[in-house]
């Protein structure tokens, strides 16, 4: 019995990398000099110095998250802090949604907000927007931009027009 061959399927292009932005995962601010090889935010002392797509990095001001590949927070910006009402300290090694879910979670997308973090925490994705909610609030809605950062590999989620 002879088989058929498999369908041959093109392989889309890599996309074009896109230029990298570095800043502070703490304070959001980008590190004083280029050429400092210090990890630690020399502004503020508290985050280390991560990159990301300039796409996707945060503006000054925006709140953000840094989630692992295993949904797991890792960082919280003092921004964030504040929208979120949480501290760092006691959010960062917890999952996620336990502070963030898809607005849309009753219709069944709350995959979305997963599938987008392991996506950019394993790779680097183009950025997708979401809109998320605090967990388990009504009524608010922030409009987010989700993509890689690093090292090490991560997603960044930065709560856009807040």
């Amino acid at each position: 019995m002879i088989r058929p061959r498999p369908m041959l399927h093109l392989v889309p292009d890599a996309p074009e990398p896109r230029p990298q932005v570095r800043f502070c995962g703490h304070c959001g601010q980008a590190p004083p000099s280029e050429e400092t090889s210090s990890r630690v935010c020399a502004r503020c002392g508290l985050g280390v110095v991560i990159a990301a797509a300039d796409d996707v990095a945060p503006k000054a001001g925006e709140p953000f998250l840094i989630v692992d590949r295993q949904l797991m927070l890792c960082g919280v910006s003092r921004a964030a802090e504040k929208l979120l009402g949480i501290l760092e300290p006691s959010a960062v090694h917890r999952h996620i949604t336990e502070f963030l879910e898809p607005a849309d979670a009753e219709a069944g997308q709350g995959d979305e907000l997963v599938g987008g973090i392991v996506t950019a925490a394993a790779s680097q994705a183009a950025m997708r927007t979401l809109v998320l909610r605090p967990t388990g609030e009504y009524g608010v809605r922030y409009a987010a931009r989700v993509g890689s950062c690093g090292p090490p590999a991560g997603a960044l989620i930065v709560l856009a027009g807040v």
